[in-house]
């Protein structure tokens, strides 16, 4: 599902932003380092969230055109703020009420491994809404179909600011008028704490790809008998690795279950643990968080028990559902599919 942007919606997000940095009672600093905060990094926060919030209530209207939704666009004063949806009223049948679920709407990329909140804000908005039934997440990613460009070229500001201005310098950004929204999940809070884990602050933030294809420098030295090997396994619990040696393994994601026949090698050095599959049958491996991972009879993979980030300790609790595991989810019927759970939404709201 996904919504084609459009220069009112540009005009719209973009004034808004502008509006929001001169606004005297706004703060003017970071969050974190306290450092001033530009104009071009409120134009970059704003640009992607709002957009991500039309692009939202654009798609409930395709499937509920008896209802309009209301998007916050009012600028409130800083003691004034709380914690609100992000669709914050309903229109139906010429009356303006509040809306009956809490929405909220989060950009989400292609690299994320993790969908959910901070336990604080889940908490937070349950408060609010009193019924997990009532709450619903719904993750969103931006693109661009000017296929010809690079990432760095379909930048939101950077497309917009060459529609707005006659200045060469944007001339080789992509049509801000090709992007698009994309439904990328739509979960409720009720489904994200029944299939969701509690990840605790100062815990560590690990990748949820666990088996990925080797490159072709780790085949070769595979096939040339370079590793050590460890011998081969049917069926069973793979064990977990410490690959950095200064973290541990991800006790978390508990037991990884193999159904088939594989062989596992390792690479050691002074600092770090590598190890690999080697399918010897075509094999399932399932995990509770993780969800399910099909190897290839004859294939190489990497078992990627890596951390993710610079600094991967968390700085808060969280409680997350892993994103690659939302189609094996879906499949067992324990969460609901994004439409299913979008038609709920603007029936329900």
């Amino acid at each position: 599902m996904k919504y084609n942007l459009t220069k009112k919606d540009f005009q719209t997000a973009f004034e808004f932003a502008v509006k929001y940095h001169l606004d005297p009672t706004k703060s003017g600093t970071t969050r974190t380092a306290g450092s001033a905060r530009s104009l071009g990094e409120v134009l970059d926060s704003f640009l992607l969230g709002k957009l991500a919030e039309i692009g939202v209530v654009n798609i409930l209207q395709s499937f509920n055109s008896k209802k309009k939704f209301v998007l916050d666009f009012d600028l409130k004063p800083i003691n004034e703020v709380k914690n609100e949806p992000d669709i914050v009223g309903v229109i139906e049948n010429s009356l303006n009420r509040k809306p009956n679920l809490f929405i909220e709407i989060k950009n989400t990329g292609r690299g994320d491994h993790w969908l959910g909140l901070t336990l604080e804000q889940y908490e937070t908005i349950k408060k609010s809404a009193k019924d997990p039934n009532k709450i619903f997440i719904i993750g969103v990613s931006i693109d661009n179909d000017d296929s010809n460009k690079s990432p760095k070229e379909k930048d939101l500001l950077g497309t917009y600011l060459k529609k707005i201005t006659d200045l060469e310098t944007f001339n080789k950004f992509a049509d801000a008028y090709k992007a698009f929204i994309k439904i990328e999940y739509a979960i409720s809070g009720a489904e994200l704490e029944r299939n969701g884990t509690v990840f605790k602050k100062d815990s560590l933030f690990y990748n949820t790809d666990l088996f990925v294809d080797v490159g072709k420098s780790f085949k070769r030295a595979l096939e040339a008998g370079k590793f050590k090997d460890l011998g081969i396994q049917k069926g069973g619990e793979i064990k977990k690795y410490s690959q950095n040696k200064g973290f541990p393994p991800p006790s978390v994601f508990g037991a990884i279950k193999l159904d088939g026949k594989v062989r596992i090698f390792e690479k050691k050095n002074d600092k770090s643990v590598r190890r690999f599959i080697y399918a010897k049958t075509d094999a399932t491996i399932k995990n509770k968080i993780l969800g399910e991972f099909k190897l290839e009879r004859g294939k190489y993979y990497l078992y990627d028990m890596t951390t993710v980030g610079r600094n991967p300790t968390l700085a808060r609790n969280n409680i997350w559902v892993a994103k690659r595991s939302l189609s094996y989810l879906q499949g067992k019927g324990l969460i609901k599919s994004a439409e299913e759970n979008l038609k709920k939404i603007a029936k329900n709201i």
